[in-house]
């Protein structure tokens, strides 16, 4: 149900009024049902941390709270970075792509239950300076009687130091899915995409080539300290080298190969997170799946522009910066006043 777009109040209101048990019912009676129920009711925070609970798709997440310490029993909760991980610990019984999608939209909306003003980019929208989200607000010009209209504003800017916003929302949201529906229909363009994509790929080739080559180097450094190291030892044990002497080089020596190793292991990282072809060939084709769905759509949907979109940032001069999921190391740069072709936009996407 939140998956599509209904609100946290609305899907507890349908539980209660279905007589579904809270989870706490349960675990007390073993029923799910009940129709004479009068207490164990659900309430929008136990649903707001069911929806974002990894242990549904099969993950098992340890290590969430700690004691601040031995004398101080206060319980705080600890950051998810430092949260252990483990994925495929048992079945799952929550599709993947449904789970993304709902916590896609939680972390663009928050929390908050549904609005009386939901907009569709509502949770998109951020300050090009301070990067905060900016706010929808409802705006009535002089004229008596006048009708409401939103307008996005960056709030208590003058208080951060920022600057004033004052766009028309109505006229931004089509503005915006305008370009976003002609860059997907770009992308989709396989011409243009392969075209892309075997640049990229040539690349990335070039880079880890290059990555390899270092390592070796890298490899070949370490092993000359190994040996100069070892021959070192072996005059010590003859007495060619005296012991303060071999203790002073080794440290330094030591010093030199634990650097180099460092370097090795970061350069190796870097590496592994280029990936290979195949699993960018298996993320292109679900962007593809994504698009072409999102452009046969006659209505926009909220969850597909989520999944598009990481964000949107607008600054004090009304330049749009839009950030495409499938396209992270590219954004479109546009300015609101000025009427956008499609030619402009093919050459600087």
């Amino acid at each position: 149900m939140y998956a599509h777009e209904h609100g946290c109040v609305e899907v507890v209101n349908y539980l209660n009024s279905y007589h579904y048990l809270s989870p706490t019912g349960y675990r007390k009676t073993g029923v799910i049902q009940d129709e004479n129920k009068t207490k164990y009711k659900w309430n929008e925070v136990t649903l707001c941390n069911m929806l974002k609970n990894e242990v549904y798709i099969g993950n098992t997440i340890q290590n969430k709270r700690s004691v601040v310490s031995y004398k101080v029993k206060k319980i705080r909760t600890v950051k998810k970075e430092k949260q252990i991980r483990v994925n495929n610990t048992h079945k799952a019984i929550i599709d993947k792509d449904v789970f993304e999608k709902v916590n896609s939209i939680l972390e663009k909306r928050g929390t908050n239950t549904k609005l009386k003003y939901d907009y569709l980019l509502r949770g998109l929208l951020y300050c090009y300076h301070c990067k905060r989200k900016l706010q929808i607000v409802l705006k009535r010009n002089s004229r008596k009687n006048s009708t409401a209209h939103p307008y996005i504003t960056c709030s208590d800017h003058k208080s951060r130091g920022c600057y004033p916003l004052n766009i028309n929302y109505e006229k931004f949201e089509k503005y915006i899915l305008y370009i976003v529906k002609k860059i997907c229909q770009i992308y989709y363009d396989k011409e243009i995409f392969y075209s892309v994509y075997e640049k990229y790929r040539s690349k990335t080739i070039d880079i880890k080539e290059s990555g390899k080559k270092k390592i070796e180097q890298l490899d070949k450094a370490i092993y000359e300290i190994n040996n100069n190291l070892d021959k070192m030892y072996m005059d010590k044990l003859k007495g060619v080298l005296l012991e303060e002497d071999y203790t002073r080089y080794s440290q330094k020596f030591i010093f030199e190969r634990t650097n180099l190793i460092k370097q090795k292991k970061e350069l190796e990282q870097k590496l592994e997170e280029k990936g290979s072809i195949k699993n960018k060939t298996k993320e292109e084709k679900g962007i593809d799946e994504l698009i072409e769905n999102f452009l046969k759509l006659e209505k926009f949907n909220k969850i597909y522009l989520y999944r598009l979109i990481n964000k949107i940032e607008i600054d004090k001069d009304k330049n749009v910066y839009i950030y495409f999921n499938f396209s992270k190391k590219d954004s479109i740069n546009e300015n609101f006043g000025e009427v956008v072709k499609i030619e402009e936009l093919i050459k600087k996407y």
